[in-house]
């Protein structure tokens, strides 16, 4: 009789599992759509639960309540997959086997620009929410520090042997996070009109001159 009830506690259900990650995304795209139209402090916890068809309640105890909701839309869409770590691990295997650093370059940008396109919205609320609230606040300068850690051990992975002379990895890793930033990527893209192909096109030119050299810059110019 023991063991019947030690098993059955150690039941886990694939289906309540799917039914509870159903409801946190319903909960995520409810929030996204209303800190975009409402801002951060214009939006409720009691609004996102309307939208998504759960209860109050749910939002607390699946994401934690309106910050929680916030932390894990950024987080979402940075890892953009379900599996973020295996995928990682494959990109980095594919980036390493090019022998060419501007091709391996070429390939970091890439990854850094579709970031970048995933997270714009959610960066505009968290700007927008970090004047009046100091967890925003605190948020956006954490995202900063990890972005900049994740940028620079990349280039430490696949482009340390090829930076131009005197040109450190650390401080390779500070130009990288400054050019690639949320910030530059708005005011190109959402403020002057820029199209994601050509912001990554003028993205991979200048880091190329920044981090290898001018000769290593890459010639692909144009407009998309």
């Amino acid at each position: 009789m023991t063991g019947k009830v030690k098993a059955s506690r150690r039941y886990h259900s694939p289906l309540r599992a799917d039914q509870a990650e159903r409801t946190r995304g319903r909960v995520l795209d409810a929030a996204l759509g209303l800190f975009v139209q409402r801002g951060y402090a214009g939006t409720t916890v009691a609004a996102i639960a309307d939208r998504a068809g759960v209860s109050a309640q749910t939002v607390y105890l699946s994401l934690g309540g309106k910050r929680g909701v916030l932390e894990s839309l950024i987080a979402s869409a940075i890892a953009g997959t379900d599996d973020p770590t295996a995928v990682d691990a494959r990109w980095s295997t594919e980036v390493a086997s090019l022998s060419d650093a501007r091709e391996r370059l070429a390939r970091l940008v890439e990854h850094s620009c579709g970031i970048l396109a995933r997270t714009r919205p959610i960066h505009a609320v968290i700007r927008g929410a970090a004047d009046k609230e100091a967890f925003a606040a605190t948020l956006g300068r954490r995202l900063l520090q990890d972005r900049l850690a994740a940028q620079t051990e990349r280039i430490r992975t696949h482009l340390r042997d090829d930076l131009r002379p005197g040109l450190t990895v650390s401080e390779a890793g500070l130009r990288y996070c400054a050019l690639a930033s949320p910030d530059l990527y708005h005011l190109l893209v959402s403020e002057l009109g820029w199209t994601s192909d050509r912001h990554r096109k003028w993205l991979t030119q200048l880091l190329g001159a920044e981090l290898l050299g001018p000769d290593a810059a890459l010639p692909e110019q144009g407009r998309a």
